[in-house]
This record gives C-alpha cells, sequence and structure tokens, in this order.
C-alpha cells in the first residue's frame, strides 16, 4: 500500500481527495476498522477533587491507560489486520486531558502499528486546556495519521480515497460534527451539526472526484454525533416505536435486510434539514458510521443507505461491559460488509462507571 497526502495528489487520478491509498490493482479485499469513544480519562489532572468517585480515581489512574484501552486496542488491531483505522471521535476526554498526556499516549500507540489512521474530533475532546490547535497539530505530528484541520466550520474536515491502481473504489469522508460544550477557548464552543460549508465541502470534493475519476466512486460518510436519521430508520424499519425500550435486533425483534446490533433506548441526535439523505445518495454515499452513543450498536439500512453505530472502544465511562470493541468493514471492489467485532481481553479491574458494577466497590476516604 502507497500513503498519497495532498501534494503527491494535486493534478493526478485521485484529485478531489486530501488523501489516497493506492493498493495493488489485484487486492482482493481492503480491511478498515472504525474505533470510537475511547474517551481516555487521566484522573491525575480532575479539576475539583470530587470530579470522580473513588473507584474511578483508582481506575482511571495513567498506569491503567493499557488495561482500560490500550490492550483492546491491541486486541482489535490483531483480529482485525486493517489497512486503515477511522476513528469517530472522543479520542480522549478533553477536560481530563489539560497537559497533553492522553492524547500523546493515543497517539504512540496508534503509529506503534504502522497503520494510516483517521480521526475525526467528538464533543469531548476539544475541553483540554492545551487548545485545539495543539491537538491538530499532534494528530499532524504522528507519522502514521491522515487529518487535515480544513478552513471550514469545526476542525478536521477532509476527504481519504482508496484506490485499486489508478481506480478509486471508496471515499471516505471525515467531518468534524462539532458540538464541544466545554472547551477553556471560546472559539470551539459551538453547537452541534454538519454545517453547510462542511457539507459544500463534501460536494466540491465529489465533484472534483467524479471529473478526475471520470465516473461517480461510492462514498461512506463519518462523524461523531448521530443524526435524526439514525431514529428514523429504526422506527421505520419497525424496530420501535417509543424510541425509549432497549432491544437486539434478531432477537428482540426480527431482523430485516440485514440490520444487526443493540440500541438502548432514547439518545441525542443531530437535527438536519429536508433533504439531507437525499444529498447523500448525490455525494454517492452508502454507509454512515458514527458513535457518541456508547450503548449503541445498530447497523440499520434505510432509504438504502447503511447507518452504523461503532462498536465502543475501551472501558472509559459509561459502557455495556458485553459490548466493548471495534467495527470492521471490509471492502470488495464496489461491494461492503459491517461486522462488529469484541475486544478479546480481560475486563480491567475497576470498570468505572458501568451501572451493573455500581456498589459492588468499596474504597476508604
Amino acid at each position: 500500500m502507497e500513503i498519497l497526502k495532498e501534494k503527491e495528489i494535486a493534478g493526478t487520478a485521485f484529485s478531489g481527495c486530501d488523501f489516497a491509498l493506492r493498493f495493488p490493482e489485484d487486492r482482493k479485499s481492503i480491511r478498515i476498522l472504525q474505533l470510537t469513544d475511547m474517551q481516555i480519562i487521566d484522573a491525575t489532572q480532575r479539576r475539583t477533587p470530587g470530579r470522580l468517585r473513588p473507584d474511578e480515581v483508582a481506575a482511571w489512574d495513567p498506569q491503567n491507560f493499557d488495561s482500560q484501552c490500550g490492550d483492546h486496542i491491541r486486541s482489535l488491531v490483531a483480529q482485525a489486520r486493517p489497512d486503515l483505522i477511522i476513528i469517530t471521535g472522543d479520542l480522549v476526554y478533553g477536560s481530563f486531558d489539560d497537559n497533553g498526556r492522553t492524547l500523546c499516549y493515543l497517539c504512540d500507540l496508534l503509529d506503534s502499528f504502522g497503520i494510516p489512521f483517521a480521526p475525526v474530533f467528538g464533543n469531548h475532546d476539544n475541553e483540554s486546556a492545551m487548545g485545539v490547535r495543539w491537538q491538530c497539530e499532534r494528530l499532524l505530528k504522528s507519522r502514521f495519521c491522515l487529518f487535515r484541520r480544513g478552513e471550514v466550520s469545526g476542525n478536521g474536515n477532509y476527504t481519504v480515497g482508496i484506490a485499486k491502481g489508478e481506480r478509486l473504489i471508496r471515499v471516505l469522508h471525515m467531518l468534524d460534527s462539532n458540538g464541544c460544550r466545554a472547551a477553556t477557548d471560546p472559539a470551539v464552543i459551538r453547537e452541534g451539526g454538519l454545517y453547510p460549508d462542511q457539507l459544500a465541502l463534501v460536494a466540491s470534493a465529489t465533484e472534483r472526484i467524479r471529473l478526475s475519476q471520470k465516473r461517480a466512486v461510492p462514498a461512506f460518510m463519518a462523524f461523531h454525533l448521530p443524526v435524526d436519521v439514525y431514529r428514523e430508520a429504526e422506527r421505520a424499519k419497525g424496530y420501535t416505536k417509543d424510541g425509549e425500550t432497549p432491544y437486539a435486533i434478531g432477537i428482540d425483534v426480527p431482523a430485516k435486510d440485514g440490520d444487526f446490533g443493540f440500541s438502548a433506548g432514547a439518545y441525542p441526535t443531530l437535527r438536519t434539514e429536508a433533504g439531507f439523505v437525499d444529498f447523500l445518495h448525490a455525494q454517492g454515499v452508502e454507509a454512515v458510521f458514527a458513535g457518541h452513543v456508547h450503548t449503541n450498536s445498530f447497523c440499520i439500512t434505510y432509504r438504502d443507505i447503511v447507518w452504523a453505530f461503532g462498536l465502543k472502544t475501551g472501558q472509559y465511562d459509561y459502557h455495556l461491559p458485553y459490548q466493548l470493541g471495534g467495527t470492521l468493514i471490509t471492502l470488495h471492489e464496489d461491494e461492503f460488509e459491517i461486522s462488529h467485532l469484541p475486544a478479546l481481553v480481560r475486563c480491567a479491574s475497576f470498570p468505572g462507571k458501568c451501572e451493573i458494577f455500581e456498589g459492588l466497590l468499596t474504597f476508604g476516604e
């Protein structure tokens, strides 16, 4: 595989992409691993003494970075053997990373695999006192990171092309869904959403790619906060009526159209404008990947697009102990498959906020 960046792409068959991964023409399949919501917490950096419970302070000490998250990622990479890793936000819990230690830990871990990784920010990353500029520079410093801050709303909007030879078989639009409300930098604080200038950037990239390839290229889109179409899809497929009751597709409700996964019930979404799904169709988008809701893992096909939640990665913050891992996207020419991978590791000693363990662990003052 060859990694091409912006300066190497200009004037080539990959124009319109910010990055391109070029594979041999005879490559049978290409594997993409989605990680999401690692949300690494350094308890020693809590801003107030009462911010965490005693068991959380013990669990989320820096010496546990590996057991709480790093070893989960190592397991997933060993299982998936990915060609590309995408991260759909909340790499770290920024208000517990005011010295940047957790982001440095994660970047060094990801670089150690020698696999390109493409992240976008979630609603918690940019809370760090280090500031978003430093965070972007730290990502760009990573040898294998594909990231571009961009010049539109948010911090991190870019397109990755995946090619066999000179033929793009898929493009991946990575977008910042904004929504950081607790940042120390007022310029970062904004409502969650995919803003018009971000969507215009996607449309421009799509047109440039069409011209350079002389054909339409199928696409994915990835961001952190789920849009309202996720809940619309659940109702339209008949999986939920009240939007509140948890269910597993194929167990509590019959699966349709190859859908699978779990919904924990009510969750917040971003409002989209009328015509949003039509816009995605016009850009060739066949699947959307999001995170944010740590307890949701469903993949539902609705209006000819797959609306997928990535499986939460690592044990930080709230989660379901039996639903931790990552999501594997396998490309076969113009078709693709999605499946969840469990992290094949032992649970760390202190599971943090997981409700099932509430009251089981007690500590002295």
